[in-house]
This record gives C-alpha cells, sequence and structure tokens, in this order.
C-alpha cells in the first residue's frame, strides 16, 4: 500500500447523548431497540432566567421545554484535568465534556494521551451554541476573567490541545449544523497533506439557556412535542439535542504500522455551499447534489456501490423532502428495484445535536459497517408522503435490516448547516486481511502484569471495580494477554499506580475485586511515582555469596529467554570443572562455596535477560563481591563468557581454603569494628555494608571468637553463611594462581553502562575490568557503602538487587537513610521459596509504580484488545449560580396551591434546595384573610403545606412555629430544604428600587423535620365511640366565635365546622373545608392543597381549652398525611399539639 494513499482511518470514536448512550456500543443498543430518548428539560436549565426578569416566565411557558438532553450536563471530572472547581466553573460545559469525550476516544483508538504531547496532531471541533456564555456575561457583576476563554467556541478544541500539549492546527468550526461533519472534514485535509500524523475531530451541543429555542420556535423549526420525525408524515420540525461525539484520524498507512484498530476508512469527504438560495436558511438541493458527487469523485468511489446514506433529516417539511431528493438524485439512480440505497438518520434517537449533529451521524454509519447490520428507524409511522418513494433508488431502513452481501461495506454522511453549509463524507470498511503484518494473537502463557493508573490515589479501586465488571460481563471471553497489552501499552500511566501479577482471566478478576474493596494481595503495588524533581532511573545491584537456595532455577531454567541466556555458559563450565550448571540448578546440589559461586553468577545472567526481555534496562550498575562479574557484563565491559571464565576459574582456586574460612555480619560501622579488631591481619572488615554495619571475615574459629567479643560489647553480630574468608588477607595466596589461570583470557572494555566499583577506594574508578582488577575483587574490602553513596550523589533512588534472595538490600535501605533520603526505593527480584516468574514481574511492578521507564512493548509486542472500560470519571456538579437582580424580585410562588414556594435553586455539591419569592398582601397564598390583631400574618397552614409540597414529604415532625409570617409590608422568603430538614426564612423589602434591605436580617419562621414515608392507610375514628365520651355537644360556630374574641376575627381558609363535640380533654369537630361549593364543581384552588384541611384542624384544636385566650400553636409534634379506607370519609389528618390532644376528620 502506497504510503501517500488518500486513505484515512478511524482508529477510535467516543460518544456522550442522550439517553444514558455515553459510549458507541449503548449508542448502538438504542438504535437496534429504536428508542428515543425525548425528555422534559432540566429545571435548573431555565431556571436562572425565570429569576433574571418576571417576564420571562411568561415566554418560556410558550418555548418548547422538550427535547434529548444529556441526564447530567453540570458533571465534570476536574481534577482529573488538572482544572479547579472555580475556573471549571467558569468553562462552558461543552469545553468541560469535549475534554472527557476527546479523553474516551483516544483511549478507544489505544493511544496514551501523553504519547501526543508535543505533537503536530490536530484538533477540529464543531461548536455553536454560546447558551453558557450568555448565562455567565450577562451577569455583569460577577463577571471574571477567566470567561472569556472558558466561553469562547475557540476555547473547545484549544482547551484539548493544551490539555494535551498538542502542537498541530487547533479550530473551532462553525458551520451551524454541519459543524461537525465540516471538523472531519478538515481533519481529514491536514492528514493527507501530511501536516499532521494524528487528528482529533469533534463536535458538542449543549442547550444551557432558552433563547435560541424560543427563537427556532418562533422560526417554525421545532416541533411542538419535541420529538424528531425523520422521513415521517407528521415530520413538523425537529427537536433539539446536546452531547458530543469523537473521532481519532490518522493516515491509513500510519494507522497499519501502529497497529490500530480501523473501524472505518473514509474514502473522500466535501464540503459546499448552498449560494443564493431563495432565503439564506432554505435548502438547496443542487449543492448537497454537489458535495456529494465531489465527495465521491475524491474516494474515487461508484454511488451504486454505496449501501447506505446517513441523511441530515431534520423532520422539516421542506428539509426532508429536498434532501431525499438530493440523495436520490446521486445515490438512487441507475439502481435496480430491488436493490435500493438504503437511509436512515440519527436524529430521532438522540435529537438534533446542530453543531454535533454530523459526527454523531458519521459514529451511527460507522456502527452500522461495522456491525453489518442496518439499525432501524425510530419514530416512523407513515412515510413522508411528500417523497417519490417508488422512483427514488432509496429506501428507509424500517427494521433491523443484514447488510447486503456487498463486496465492500460502503456508506455515505450527509450534514447542512442552516446558513447553507453542506459537508459530505464516503466512509467504507476495512478487513484486517489487508495488514501486512499482523499481530500474534498474544497467547498467555504464564503469569502477567495488569496495570491500573489514575491521577489521584482514589481512582485506583474505581478503575478496578470497572475492569472487574467488564472481565465478568462483557469481555468474560476476551483473551487475557490482549486485555493486559492494552492497559500497558495503549493507556497512559498516571501517578498513581496499581501493578497486579495475575495468572489468568479468573485469578485477575479475583486480584482485581480485592484491589476495588481495598484488600491487600501479596503479588499487587499500589504506589506514587517519585517526584517530577526525582531521578526515576535504575540500579541494578548484583549481591554476591548468600542469596541461593536449592530450588531457585528449577522453574527459570524452563523460561526460554532464561535458558537461552545461561545455555552457552553452561557448555564453557562443564569444559571447565566437568559439571553441569543447568543440572546442578535442576537437582539444587550445589551446597559447597564452589558451585554457589558460579551457580551465583549464572543466575544473575539468566535473570538480567529476563529483566531485559521484560522491558526494564539499568542506567547504572552495582556489583557487591561476585556480583561485580555479572554486572560488568551487564555493563559491557565484559563478555558473558568472560564472566562464566572469570567466577569459574576463581571457583576452582577456593577449593583450596573451603572450610577454613567464617564470615559474621557486625551491626557497627566498619571504623568502629575495625578499631575493636586492632592491627591484626588475621581478621578484617571483609565488606563495608553500610553506615551501620559491616562483615568481618577471618580464620574459622577466630571469627567466632570474636562474635563473642561483640556480643559482650552488646554488639549485634549474625553469622554468614560461608566457609570461605572472602575478601581477606587469607586469599592473598590465590592472586598469583587466579592471574595465571585467567592469563590471556580477558579483553575487557569501557562499560557503557555507568559502573560503580566497589573494589577501589574511587567507586567512580574506571579501570579496566582485566584481569589484575579481579585479583584485586577477590581480597580487596566490599566497598558497598561508598558505592551507593556515590549512586546517590549521582541523583539515583532506585536499586534494584538482583539476585535469587535480597541479600544487600537492607544495607542499601540504611545507607539511603543514613543519607537522608526520603523518597526512595530498594527492590528485590526473587524471594527465597517464592514462585520466580511471579516475583520477577513483581519486581517489575515495583519499579513501574515507583515511575521507573518499562518498554512494555517488548513484555506485550501482540494484539490488543479493544472495547475495554474508559476511564471512570469521578464526576461533581459545576454550574455557574446566576444571582437574582434585586430588580427582579416579584412573584414566583403560585397562590392557587397555597404554598410559599417560588423559584427552586438546587445548591451544587450539598444535598440542599431553596425556593425563593416575594411576599406581600397581593401574594397571600390563602383566599380569605387572617388577621391577629388587626396584623395580617400566613396561617400555620399555609407553612405546613409548603413544607410538605416542597419536600414531597407524607409526614412532618417537631414542626415549631417560631415567629408568624406578617403581610404587613414586602418581604423575600426562602424556603429551605437541606437533608431531612425544612424551614423557612425571611427579611423585609425596602420600598426604594433597590431590593433586599442589606440591614434587615433573615428571621426564620418555621423550621421541621420531613420523610418520604411511604402513603399508608390511616386509622379510621371510630365516630360513635369518641361521641359516646364527649358530654357536650358544641354550637357549630363555637370556634370561630371562640378565636373572634381573642383576636383572629376571620380565617384564611373558607372552612365551616357542621359538627362539634367535647369534655375537659377531648374536642370532635366535622369540618367542610369548602361550604360554598357543592357537587361535582371544581374547587376554586389546586385540589393537591391540604391547607384549607390543616388550617382547619389547627384553628379548632386550639380552641380546646375551657378558659379562652390567644394560643397560638407553638409546636406540632407530627403531621401524617394518609388515605382513608372509608371512601365517604375523603380525607383525614392527625395532628398532636404539645398543649391538647385533637383529632379532626374532614
Amino acid at each position: 500500500m502506497s504510503e501517500f494513499s488518500n486513505d484515512v482511518a478511524v482508529v477510535g470514536m467516543a460518544c456522550r447523548v442522550a439517553g444514558g448512550n455515553h459510549n458507541p456500543e449503548l449508542l448502538w443498543q438504542s438504535l437496534l431497540s429504536q428508542k428515543s430518548a425525548v425528555s422534559e428539560i432540566p429545571e435548573m436549565r431555565w431556571e436562572p432566567y425565570y429569576r433574571r426578569d418576571p417576564r420571562n416566565a411568561k415566554e418560556l411557558k410558550k418555548t418548547t421545554s422538550y427535547g434529548y438532553f444529556l441526564d447530567r450536563l453540570e458533571d465534570f471530572d476536574c481534577q482529573f484535568f488538572g482544572i479547579s472547581p472555580k475556573e471549571a466553573e467558569q468553562m462552558d460545559p461543552q469545553q468541560r465534556v469535549s475534554l472527557e469525550v476527546a479523553s474516551e476516544a483516544l483511549e478507544d483508538a489505544g493511544i496514551p494521551a501523553k504519547s501526543l504531547s508535543g505533537s503536530d496532531t490536530a484538533v477540529f471541533w464543531g461548536v455553536n451554541s454560546d447558551d453558557y456564555s450568555k448565562l455567565v456575561l450577562e451577569d455583569l457583576p460577577n463577571v471574571e476573567a477567566w470567561m472569556g476563554i472558558g466561553t469562547a467556541y475557540c476555547g473547545v478544541p484549544n482547551r484539548i490541545s493544551y490539555h494535551l500539549n498538542l502542537m498541530g492546527p487547533s479550530t473551532a468550526v462553525d458551520a451551524a449544523c454541519a459543524s461537525s461533519l465540516v471538523a472531519v472534514h478538515h481533519g481529514v485535509q491536514v492528514i493527507r497533506l501530511g501536516e499532521s500524523q494524528v487528528a482529533i475531530v469533534g463536535g458538542v451541543n449543549a442547550l444551557c439557556g432558552p433563547g435560541l429555542t424560543r427563537v427556532l420556535d418562533k422560526a417554525g423549526a421545532i416541533s411542538s412535542d419535541g420529538s424528531c420525525k425523520s422521513f415521517d408524515d407528521d415530520a413538523h420540525g425537529y427537536a433539539r439535542g446536546e452531547g458530543a461525539g469523537a473521532l481519532i484520524l490518522k493516515s491509513l498507512h500510519r494507522a497499519l504500522l501502529d497497529h490500530d484498530n480501523i473501524l472505518a476508512v473514509i474514502k473522500g469527504s466535501a464540503v459546499a455551499q448552498d449560494g443564493k438560495t431563495n432565503g439564506i436558511m432554505a435548502p438547496n438541493a443542487k449543492a448537497q447534489q454537489l458535495a456529494a458527487h465531489t465527495a465521491l469523485r475524491i474516494a474515487g468511489v461508484d454511488p451504486r456501490t454505496v449501501r447506505y446514506v446517513e441523511a441530515h433529516a431534520t423532520s422539516t417539511p421542506l428539509g426532508d423532502p429536498t434532501e431525499i431528493s438530493a440523495i436520490a438524485g446521486v445515490y438512487g439512480t441507475d439502481r435496480p428495484a430491488d436493490d435500493p440505497c438504503y437511509i436512515g438518520s440519527i436524529k430521532p434517537n438522540i435529537g438534533h445535536l446542530e453543531a454535533g449533529a454530523g459526527v454523531m451521524g458519521f459514529i451511527k454509519a460507522v456502527l452500522a459497517i461495522q456491525k453489518g447490520v442496518l439499525p432501524p428507524q425510530a419514530n416512523l409511522t407513515n412515510l413522508n408522503s411528500r417523497i417519490d418513494w417508488e422512483n427514488a433508488g432509496v429506501k428507509v431502513v424500517q427494521e433491523a435490516t443484514p447488510w447486503p452481501s456487498d463486496p465492500i461495506r460502503r456508506a455515505g454522511v450527509c450534514s447542512y448547516g442552516y446558513g447553507g453549509t453542506v459537508s459530505h463524507a464516503v466512509i467504507e470498511e476495512f478487513s484486517d486481511i489487508l495488514r501486512p503484518d499482523p499481530l500474534d494473537n498474544g497467547a498467555a502463557t504464564g503469569p502477567g502484569l495488569l496495570l491500573l493508573s489514575g491521577p489521584q490515589e482514589k481512582r485506583l479501586a474505581l478503575q478496578a471495580k470497572a475492569l472487574r465488571g467488564w472481565m465478568t460481563g462483557e469481555g468474560k471471553g476476551h483473551n487475557l494477554s490482549e486485555i493486559l497489552t492494552t492497559l500497558a501499552t495503549r493507556r497512559d500511566h498516571h501517578d498513581y499506580r496499581a501493578a497486579l501479577v495475575v495468572d489468568d482471566h479468573l485469578d485477575a478478576t479475583q486480584v482485581l475485586q480485592s484491589l476495588a474493596n481495598g484488600v491487600d494481595h501479596p503479588l499487587t503495588t499500589q504506589s506514587r511515582v517519585f517526584g517530577a524533581d526525582i531521578n526515576k532511573d535504575v540500579v541494578w545491584v548484583f549481591s554476591g555469596h548468600g542469596a541461593q537456595w536449592p530450588d531457585m532455577g528449577k522453574q527459570l531454567i524452563l523460561n526460554p529467554v532464561f535458558f537461552r541466556a545461561i545455555q552457552p555458559l553452561d557448555e564453557l563450565i562443564q569444559a571447565e570443572i566437568g559439571l553441569s550448571p543447568i543440572e546442578l540448578l535442576r537437582t539444587g546440589d550445589f551446597e559447597s562455596s564452589d558451585r554457589v559461586q558460579i551457580l551465583t553468577y549464572l543466575m544473575q545472567i539468566g535473570l538480567s535477560a529476563m529483566l531485559q526481555s521484560n522491558g526494564i534496562t539499568p542506567q547504572a550498575v552495582i556489583g557487591h563481591s561476585v556480583g561485580e562479574i555479572a554486572a560488568s557484563v551487564v555493563a559491557g565491559a565484559l563478555s558473558p563468557e568472560e564472566g562464566a571464565l572469570i567466577v569459574t576459574r576463581r571457583a576452582l582456586l577456593y577449593r583450596q581454603v573451603m572450610g577454613k574460612g567464617g564470615m559474621i555480619l557486625v551491626n557497627l560501622p566498619s571504623a568502629e569494628a575495625e578499631e575493636i579488631l586492632g592491627p591484626r591481619q588475621d581478621l578484617v572488615v571483609a565488606i563495608d555494608s553500610s553506615p551501620s554495619s559491616c562483615v568481618v571475615a577471618g580464620d574459622k574459629e577466630i571469627v567466632a571468637e570474636t562474635a563473642e567479643v561483640f556480643k559482650a560489647r552488646g554488639v549485634k553480630t549474625f553469622t554468614v553463611k560461608s566457609d570461605i574468608a572472602f575478601h581477606s588477607p587469607t586469599l592473598n595466596g590465590l592472586m598469583d594462581p587466579l592471574r595465571d589461570a585467567l592469563g590471556q583470557a580477558l579483553s575487557p572494555t569501557s562499560p557503557i553502562i555507568k559502573l560503580y566499583s566497589t573494589a577501589l577506594v574511587d567507586p567512580r574508578g574506571q579501570d579496566l575490568r582485566d584481569v589484575e582488577y579481579w585479583a584485586g575483587n577477590m581480597v580487596n574490602r566490599v566497598r558497598l557503602t561508598s558505592a551507593v553513596q556515590a549512586a546517590v550523589e549521582d541523583g539515583y533512588r532506585l536499586f534494584l538487587e538482583v539476585s535469587t534472595h535480597p541479600v544487600v538490600s537492607h544495607s542499601i535501605n540504611e545507607t539511603l537513610m543514613d543519607a537522608g533520603m526520603e523518597d526512595f526505593a530498594v527492590i528485590p527480584t526473587l524471594l527465597r521459596h517464592k514462585p520466580t516468574e511471579k516475583y520477577i514481574l513483581h519486581s517489575i511492578a515495583q519499579l513501574h509504580c515507583r515511575g521507573a521507564e518499562v518498554n512494555w512493548t517488548m513484555q506485550m509486542p501482540g494484539r490488543w484488545a479493544t472495547g475495554m472500560p474508559s476511564t471512570t470519571w469521578m464526576h461533581k456538579p459545576i454550574w455557574r449560580k446566576i444571582e437574582t437582580s434585586p430588580l427582579h424580585t416579584g412573584l414566583t410562588h403560585d397562590v392557587e396551591k397555597h404554598t410559599l414556594l417560588g423559584q427552586r435553586i438546587p445548591v451544587p455539591g450539598i444535598d440542599t434546595v431553596v425556593y425563593t419569592t416575594r411576599l406581600d398582601n397581593e401574594t397571600k397564598p390563602f383566599p380569605g384573610s387572617h388577621p391577629l390583631h388587626g396584623t395580617e400574618i400566613v396561617p400555620a397552614a399555609g407553612l405546613i403545606n409548603t413544607f410538605l409540597k416542597g419536600t414531597g414529604g407524607q409526614m412532618l415532625q417537631n414542626v415549631v412555629l417560631r415567629v408568624p409570617v406578617a403581610i404587613n409590608a414586602p418581604r423575600s422568603v426562602q424556603i429551605v430544604a437541606h437533608q431531612d430538614q425544612v424551614k423557612i426564612v425571611s427579611r423585609l423589602i425596602s420600598s426604594d428600587t433597590s431590593g433586599a434591605d442589606d440591614d434587615a436580617s433573615w428571621v426564620t419562621h418555621t423550621d421541621a423535620y420531613w420523610d418520604r414515608k411511604v402513603l399508608g392507610t390511616g386509622d379510621r375514628i371510630d365516630l360513635a365511640a369518641v361521641k359516646a365520651r364527649l358530654d357536650t355537644k358544641l354550637p357549630d360556630n363555637f370556634s370561630i366565635d371562640y378565636l373572634d374574641k381573642v383576636g383572629v376575627s376571620a380565617m384564611g381558609f373558607p372552612w365551616a365546622v357542621t359538627e362539634h363535640y367535647r369534655n375537659t380533654k377531648e374536642m370532635l369537630a366535622r369540618v367542610d373545608v369548602n361550604p360554598a361549593v357543592s357537587g361535582d364543581v371544581p374547587l376554586p384552588w389546586d385540589s393537591s392543597s391540604w391547607a384549607p384541611i390543616l388550617d382547619a384542624a389547627t384553628s379548632v384544636g386550639s380552641t380546646v381549652f375551657q378558659t379562652a385566650a390567644l394560643r397560638m400553636p407553638a409546636q406540632i409534634e407530627r403531621v401524617e398525611i394518609f388515605t382513608s379506607e372509608d371512601q365517604s370519609i375523603n380525607q383525614s389528618i392527625k395532628v398532636q399539639l404539645t398543649c391538647c390532644s385533637l383529632t379532626s376528620c374532614v
């Protein structure tokens, strides 16, 4: 395939649209099931406009409130993108959702976002809604500096480029409803021109205000029922929709080289303009055909080979017939009647996304090509009779239809803007058989590493939960190796990391469950990478004698990489000593020091090969004792064969001194140990391990005696398992024989990796690793402390001990702590008696989680899995709160509902809702008059009804009536519902036009606790039994007269008592809540109001006392709303007062 092919590959896509369709797969299911995601606009969107101007309410009632809305447009994961909540609040939600959807598209493409940093990647994004801009910028007193870029169209693509550090073109595209398909076209162009290697393209729409909807209503463009009915005879306008879609584009040639998942191929695209028509918004079929013909010409595609066209299809009476005529003129001609071009439109499913419409139609077409199914059209009852379907050569897909057996599945995509821009794209399927070098299937043959990461630690558990859910569900049959490859090579590695060693699919799900639940697992590593100013290069430390254990190589010699590394050395060593070290590893027969020396070297060479094959390379090396041989080989100073000769011939010489020496670890600095030992030659400090420990070596008996001397001084000692006094004068006699044995066998070179010496006084000394060096290495003190200190001084903080068990890790830790280091790690490669291959991966996991660079493609070169879960967002609601102007504090509550519930204002981030309104004598929420000694007040019943309606509760408890709500002067009123509490507060409004009086404090009038108790059945009142114990029958007007005498001269509601009984403790009253209304005549107020009943109950209840005095309810213990089984008793209420017992049946 030519490198300069015009074909552009779609390698990733993502979307978030109405109906919970937050990814293409969910969208596909909605398409197949013909779901229409129509809903009413969320309350918070238009709420500021009710408060901005009291005249708006009338207009908003006439504005179409139905459409296709995201369920939580306000949600955003600002922390993931490093954006403060304050800045995010000043960003248009279109920028926020586009950031997230673009990130999801990159993940779908298997492109780590960080890999694009500094690249020429382009971003083109369709956007033309300025609703949020108007919302925040017209609130002039609260305008802030970052609102400019935060609400600009260019801010959408520029924000993506900024976040990803992209250096290519970054442009907002405003071509009205054609915007996002034009953005796709621009992306195709820059790929073809070589201006960018990758293009991120898409579109977005968010409906944050009513202005444009009102305009479109008046223009007759909006469907009155808020739904799209493309191609239907009842199509009379479109419904607005919101959301975002994104595509990732590469040249086909580049995508093949990168082994990308190619979803579809863009063969051609074009953009045209209507020109001068009957009106600037009138569609032009000729221009639409021109765009299609141009795209087909560029694609080199015969229109008769295109099976499906995704139409723009806005459901308007003029637009649909015009577009169908254009499509028919291009794709429907010269086709047999039984071979039509199928058409459809996504708009009835998700609405018209305007600037995002084109890319969503494109995504639908790609899904149809991928799935090999043409999805059925939603909201289609009767085909548009104004279109000649019989002769058009096109057919609307009315049921899920398998894609006909075309040689290549091809589709066209249309998108038009009301300003005249028309755009068209031609796409086709891609077959993997065209790949020149397909990847291996990556079948797992052993344990592997599963990697997770996030910008914050708390995301790891969420990612684990999401991945486990997918692996036990949709991804249950996926190849584990491909899953691990995706996570390692196709996803970003953020600062907080978790790495899990897993055996198989089932084990992976179980370990993920542990991580999700916060349960530790022995082979799970979780850590934050070292800070940006800390060197994350790795120092490999090859330790010496003492790490061995019988089974250390039994499993490893079965590993191909390990075996290939040591097998040539096995033959060489056999020729030297007559034994196969591989056989010794198999049998575990290597107790003697000479064999241990040889096998220590061999294991380190094999482990190094395994580490390197897994993508780990050292940036510096340190060798400890015999470990210096392997360190020199890995650093490039010796060949593996030269190292084998050194260790083998030296081991043969050690046989002369085996059994004669001893070594002990002493918990003292080397200088203090030397002071105790004195100037003797038969006992020396052989190893300077750390600033607080050393190893003493010498004659076996003398070492044992010296151990007791140290112990007597309170110094701890530990016996080293060695029968040779390594690195002591007792080996001086072997130096010349070693020189002779090595002779001219070595040809050392300068190391290619930084090599710190432990045999020289200067650890940075670059002496050649020649025969003389190895003679000195055998007898000289091991200066591990100075070598580690030199590495620390050079900036290293990560140390990997390459051995079969940690021998010097503790000493390195002591040296680092003594140097005052805080961020460092010393990691073992293997642990004694632990599974070797798993623990090698575990060591790599620990390095990765500290930030060490790992070439994961070396460890996982096979195929990668597609369709895996994307980032689990940690959303928080973020929305700019617009304050009410003091000039616009007019009536907002409905007096006929008998409440003070004004405009509802949810408080973002906390479980609180505030209702705000204005109260005066003209807006009192009750029909009558309720004076208290001449001052009009809101009846307690109105306040209780407000609480019930505002919370949706069925029960109130501990209702405390503190201060009456007087209506003698205008006041601002707020009802505040916070969790299970609710209260009414108010303050006076001054007489001038400046609004609320700043000097007037808010007063709490009434508060209560509420509960959404399940609506039940109240206890039936046994009227006969109550009457039997009440000895006094009262006049019907008793309570009214009583209240008049004590200062309440009128009732707020027109109730009347029809029966009245009492004794000294109880009172029973039957009340008619509206005596003026009879039969089926409707009530003159909202029938859902409990206020008239509550007013009767509280008013009659206050007259239960024998002596007449003004008594107002101060506290109501409980108010419960029931339905009654007795249908003759319409409603009943029980009110328990603190001062009396009252039962009222109404």
